[in-house]
């Protein structure tokens, strides 16, 4: 709908199409405002790859900000929309790869632990519980499916009136060629969003059931755990250990109540359960107040550190290479052709 109105006008993005519909500042007003949006959103994907590569090689991490923004930078100006072009074909595989190979391993992990209770279970009561687990993922899967669509409209040409990495490709040879392309970069979006999402929950689980660290962001932890009071820092992790152990017996018995159908087993379980897990979340506040007490500046939000401390713990070397190429890649091939095309509306 959109592209061949681009295309009939000869416009480069929309707001070139602003200034002849209206006047020149209001051109300059929507180009300035999309890059104000732009700059304060590339905080955000800077600081992204900069967790990963602080985690992986133990650099500070406003270092490794300003290195890698300077990075992405260089990369842009010097190599411009050509470099990015030539650039995401390989980049995408990289990321797909990147994606499939840990949700792989992630889910092998899970149907481990699904095995292993399957064998601790009678038939009757491990049948109870796949019909349990089937009802979860429809009902949870429904629930996820609006946020999926909703991406998928955003990706869409719809959105060409306001995001000029749409409004680019109105200056293809073919218009048919641009209108497939939005349309993959649509519907591509449903099934990555997806698996994306079940990932998360897939992670979830994943450390419902196996060890999982005190505190997620190990290059802070590990400061304050070496230092001359790392003693506190120490024994906070023996405890939470220890009660977590606690909390997996307590998931298993409340699994295994609600497959085998006892509501009042079931109750009694389930609060067992909820009691060790805010337990455990216990020791964790406990964790971050003791951080706050050596350096009042320590980052306590750890949840960004969750996906990277399972790639460096559960993936071979090589796969964890490929992975942190996925998370640093994606984010500079996105913001390098989303800058481009306003800052050249700007400049005119």
């Amino acid at each position: 709908m959109f592209l061949p109105i681009y295309r009939k006008l000869g416009v480069y993005t929309a707001y070139e199409f602003l200034g002849q519909r209206f006047d020149g500042k209001t051109r300059l007003l929507g180009a300035g405002l999309f890059l104000l949006q732009r700059g304060l959103a590339a905080g955000v994907t800077i600081y992204a790859p900069a967790i990963i590569l602080s985690t992986v090689l133990g650099w500070r991490l406003d270092l490794t900000i300003i290195g890698t923004g300077l990075l992405v930078i260089v990369y842009t100006v010097t190599g411009g929309s050509q470099a990015v072009s030539l650039t995401q074909k390989w980049q995408m595989g990289v990321i797909f790869g990147g994606m499939v190979t840990a949700f792989i391993f992630c889910s092998c992990a899970f149907l481990k632990g699904l095995a292993l209770m399957a064998r601790r279970t009678s038939p009757g009561r491990w049948a109870n519980f796949r019909r349990w687990t089937s009802r979860w993922i429809a009902t949870n899967a429904t629930r996820s499916g609006p946020g999926c669509w909703a991406d998928c409209f955003f990706r869409s040409p719809t959105s060409a009136r306001i995001n000029p990495r749409c409004n680019a490709t109105s200056a293809v040879a073919a218009l048919r060629e641009g209108r497939l392309g939005l349309m993959f970069n649509a519907l591509l979006k449903i099934p990555m969003q997806f698996s994306i999402l079940l990932l998360g929950a897939l992670l979830f689980v994943f450390y419902q059931f196996q060890p999982a660290p005190v505190f997620y962001n190990r290059v802070e932890w590990q400061h304050y755990a070496e230092s001359p009071n790392g003693a506190t820092f120490r024994a906070l992790e023996e405890k939470h250990a220890a009660l977590h152990i606690v909390k997996q017996e307590k998931i298993r018995d409340w699994l295994d109540a609600r497959a085998h159908g006892d509501a009042a087993l079931e109750s009694a379980a389930r609060a067992a359960m909820l009691k060790a897990q805010a337990a455990t979340e216990a020791v964790r506040a406990e964790a971050r107040a003791a951080l706050t007490a050596a350096d009042p500046l320590a980052k306590t939000k750890d949840s960004d550190y969750v996906f990277i401390g399972f790639i460096l713990d559960q993936l071979p070397h090589g796969i964890i290479g490929l992975l942190i190429a996925v998370m640093i890649a994606r984010r500079p091939r996105i913001e390098g052709r989303r800058t481009q095309r306003a800052r050249h509306d700007h400049d005119h």
